[in-house]
């Protein structure tokens, strides 16, 4: 019996938006250029999600990386940038409502720095969820199995009793290992359709 349903983040609640585009415009660079360094900023991007620098180191090693400084008043630039272009994808809040309305709990497991789940946070982009499992703040990424324990047990579930959902296959994988059944998210109409017949079965 499914009493848990686990949403990723960006790419399933909100449309997915590439960091180092962002950061193009706040820099002043173009993205070729930005592009030659993707790597490397995904790389530090994916220290700040996993909570090792805090959003002035991200914003400090990624001048480093592009020889620019940080605009003044640069992270609150990027913050009310990515506010404005922040957009919610349709249908699948309504998903959330629905399997609460049915009495099985919901939970955000998302991989996401300080700065990023701030973002969200003036959107009000976690109220509708039970519990929030957030990378940068438990030490802990996806694919990383235990992340997906941790989500578990604060939802006070087994992992064979919970739905995953995430637009990357890759980190289904871990989940299904522990049990949990996946959803791979491509369309939130495609996912609610998914969603709803697993717990219906």
């Amino acid at each position: 019996m499914i009493k848990a349903v686990i949403f990723d983040y960006g790419g399933v609640i909100k449309e997915s938006r590439l960091f180092s585009m962002d950061i193009a415009r706040i820099f002043g660079v173009s993205d070729e250029e930005i592009k030659k360094v993707e790597n490397k900023i995904s790389n530090v991007g994916n220290m700040a999600a996993k909570g090792l620098i805090s959003d002035s180191q991200l914003f400090e090693k990624i001048s480093k990386i592009l020889g620019k400084p940080l605009p003044e008043k640069g992270a609150d630039m990027a913050q009310k940038f990515c506010i404005d272009n922040f957009v919610f994808l349709p249908g699948t809040i309504d998903l959330v409502k629905k399997i609460k309305a049915l009495g099985i709990k919901t939970a955000v497991l998302s991989n996401v720095s300080k700065f990023g789940a701030d973002v969200i946070r003036e959107k009000n982009g976690y109220d509708d969820f039970d519990k929030v499992v957030l990378s940068y703040e438990v030490g802990l990424r996806k694919p990383e199995p235990e992340i997906y324990v941790l989500a578990a047990k604060k939802l006070n579930v087994q992992p064979e009793e919970c739905i995953f959902i995430d637009d990357y296959e890759g980190n289904l994988e871990p989940a299904e290992k522990l049990g949990m059944k996946t959803v791979l998210f491509k369309t939130p109409k495609q996912a609610i359709k998914e969603v709803l017949a697993i717990i219906n079965k």
